[in-house]
């Protein structure tokens, strides 16, 4: 028996809400489904009201704007699924707590709590049609899906590098763990296992919440009390995540007695909170900056600790995974000198584990659309 119907899944985060709709078939004695992209959109989370008015929005541009007799027939008839990957925890796949990532225009009120109930109920979709995902569980699935040999190649990642190879010969058993953490405007994690069928399990994580910061010399324990004069708990992301740039960058100029240049701080006026980070690390690259060049220092140094104790605590021999915008764009830091700074970190991790740390890969993706193509693949195992 064969079946066919329209797929929707979105990465919806603070600032944009990402969809993209796809015609899904499986064919009886087929093992691999058939996917066809049919289209996809970006829009500004912060000028809806809720995912309902977001995938309603999506649906209208979608009918207005195709052709496709199939596509615009499983668009009237309410023939779709829909997996969202949004931050925050998830209850049971159908509630998601995402309502403090979201500050509505103008007046910066917040979204209503979603459920997955009420949207369908809004937009008419079958019961049990929209499943929500953990956006780092949903980057997970991509992962998983480069590991299924029967998984769709639009799941799969496209782009990846490794900072830390290991012989396969030091690490020959695949029924073993895959970790991943990503800083952006957060630190995100996931780890899979591996669920003795050759797939892997994925499992959701809140470990960038965790206050696991662990100062090592007189400047960071400095810094961890310029962290606590305003709060008393640290998360971890405070120090590894695009805002962290903006913290550091304020602490070393009262650290170091040194005011901004004139033109960082012209800069950094001219444009948003969420862009700052960027200019940060574009006057550390490209004018030298010398307090931008130690809060780059600094972000590297700690998230290869992070990644050490991360290695550890999973065990990940068949990989530990990096994502997120950050790191990619801060690898001319290590192209253009002698050791990667992360990676010595990375390795650092005393008498008795540094040798444990050595057998996990460590892997750099570079594929800005991991939770798209995770929704996908989950959809694709969950289609009875």
């Amino acid at each position: 028996m064969s079946k066919s119907y329209a797929v929707i899944v979105g990465d919806i985060g603070g600032t944009n809400a990402r969809l993209q709709l796809l015609w899904y078939s499986r064919h009886q004695h087929v093992s691999i489904p058939s996917i066809v992209n049919v289209t996809r959109k970006t829009y500004r989370t912060v000028t809806f009201t809720g995912l309902s008015a977001i995938l309603q929005g999506f649906l209208n541009d979608t009918e207005n704007e195709q052709n496709q007799e199939d596509v615009l027939n499983a668009i009237k008839n309410k023939n779709i699924r829909v997996v969202l990957a949004v931050c925050g925890p998830i209850w049971n796949n159908r509630r998601s707590n995402d309502t403090n990532n979201v500050r509505m225009e103008p007046d910066g009120s917040r979204w209503p709590q979603q459920h997955a109930d009420a949207i369908e109920s809004d937009l008419k979709l079958s019961p049990n049609s929209l499943v929500f995902l953990n956006d780092f569980e949903a980057i997970g699935y991509c992962l998983a899906a480069q590991v299924d040999s029967q998984a769709n190649e639009l799941c799969k990642f496209t782009e990846a590098y490794a900072l830390h190879q290991v012989s396969l010969e030091n690490n020959a058993d695949t029924n073993v763990p895959i970790a991943c953490f990503g800083a952006g405007t957060g630190l995100g994690a996931c780890f899979l296992s591996p669920d003795g069928s050759g797939r892997y399990q994925v499992y959701p994580s809140e470990a960038g919440m965790t206050d696991t910061f662990s100062p090592r010399s007189d400047e960071e324990w400095c810094l961890a009390k310029y962290l606590r004069r305003n709060q008393s708990f640290i998360e971890i992301e405070q120090l590894v995540s695009g805002p962290a740039f903006v913290t550091m960058l304020q602490f070393y100029s009262e650290y170091l007695n040194q005011s901004l240049t004139s033109k960082l701080n012209h800069d950094l006026q001219e444009v948003s909170q969420d862009d700052a980070p960027a200019v940060i690390a574009q006057h550390a690259r490209d004018y030298n900056d010398l307090l931008c060049l130690r809060v780059i220092d600094t972000f590297l140094d700690i998230f290869g600790r992070v990644l050490g104790t991360a290695a550890q605590t999973f065990l990940p021999y068949r990989g530990l995974y990096i994502t997120g915008g950050i790191l990619p764009k801060l690898s001319w830091r290590w192209q253009n000198n002698s050791e990667n700074p992360l990676l010595k970190s990375y390795l650092d991790q005393g008498p008795k584990m540094s040798e444990i740390v050595a057998r996990v890969p460590l892997i750099l993706i570079n594929d800005d659309d991991l939770g798209l193509k995770g929704c996908l693949y989950y959809m694709t195992i969950h289609d009875d």
